[in-house]
């Protein structure tokens, strides 16, 4: 555990007011697939009839993590989805979220990165919040069943689920210490050569997310890995020094998940007793691009609920 005088020396710059999960049970039926004239004029909206979308798993999430925070929606003036399954590219799985929500007009949109969409869309969230914005709704989705087969995209199996957080202005010790994102602009075509830069480039962005939280390793109660990358992460933690007993890594449960997972697995930890109050966690992420992300979070006590 870090000393009282080292967990003082990072200043939040957001709060985190509430956590919200959304897994559905596996007899949920998902909705029908649409191609071509089906979508003409895009009429297709978010409604309970019509099954599990990306966004009706988004708003299931958002749902919960309001009722986590306790906040009106009134006081939202941005929601951000990190995914990369959207049933369609516009509208974006943000507005949908907006729309079934009946959320007042506020800043829509998605975050598109990989399996860093979360975490790049948090760093983007946490700014806003700095910025003056009394809350701001931040959410991972994915679908294993997208409305509209998008271009480029690959056959991969998601998982489907989602979960949000209510970012809201800081007024204690917890909340979110520091984030960062990084790339390379490019990619190597080797296999190896592309974890050699993975690992690499999520090494230097530990380093810098942990320098703006004024942090070190050793002050890092739990890191949650990248769920879909378990050998990098080993990796990693190996060349980092990092105990197996501090990483949060469990692909079976959480790999499929992508952005969905690093919320989730934040989540869990706090509702299975393994993070509490004034314990510090270092979330990161990294995948195709290359791309990758890290977040450093000290735990205020925030409210979860699962929906």
């Amino acid at each position: 555990m870090p000393s009282v005088i080292q967990a003082r020396r990072a200043v939040a710059l957001s709060a985190i007011a509430g956590l919200g999960v959304y897994r559905p049970p596996a007899s949920t039926p998902s909705a029908k697939r649409l191609t071509g004239s089906d979508v003409t004029g895009v009429s297709y909206r978010v409604r309970a009839e019509h099954g599990l979308t990306t966004a009706s798993l988004a708003a299931g999430a958002a749902r919960a993590a309001l009722r986590a925070a306790g906040i009106d929606a009134s006081d939202l003036q941005m929601v951000i989805v990190g995914t990369t399954t959207p049933d369609v590219l516009w509208p974006s799985t943000a507005c949908l979220v907006q729309t079934d929500l009946q959320l007042p007009m506020v800043a829509s949109f998605d975050l598109y990165a990989a399996e860093t969409s979360l975490l790049a869309a948090l760093n983007v969230a946490i700014h806003y919040v700095a910025a003056g914005a009394p809350a701001v709704l931040l959410i991972g989705a994915e679908s294993d069943n997208q409305l509209v087969d998008l271009p480029g995209q690959g056959a991969a199996t998601h998982g489907r689920a989602a979960s949000a957080a209510v970012l809201t202005q800081a007024g204690g010790d917890g909340g979110v210490l520091a984030s960062m994102t990084g790339g390379s602009a490019h990619p190597d075509a080797n296999g190896d050569m592309v974890d050699r830069t993975l690992l690499r480039g999520l090494t230097d962005g530990v380093t810098e997310c942990l320098r703006k939280a004024n942090l070190t390793l050793p002050d890092i109660d739990l890191v949650i890995g990248e769920q879909s990358a378990p050998e990098i992460m080993q990796a990693w933690c190996k060349a980092s020094g990092v105990s197996s007993s501090r990483l949060v890594l469990n692909p079976a449960r959480y790999g499929s998940l992508l952005a969905a997972a690093p919320l989730m697995a934040l989540h869990d930890t706090v509702v299975e007793g393994r993070l509490h109050n004034g314990m510090t966690a270092l979330l990161l992420g990294c995948g195709s691009g290359p791309s990758w992300a890290a977040a450093c979070v000290r735990w205020g006590g925030g409210g979860t609920v699962e929906w």
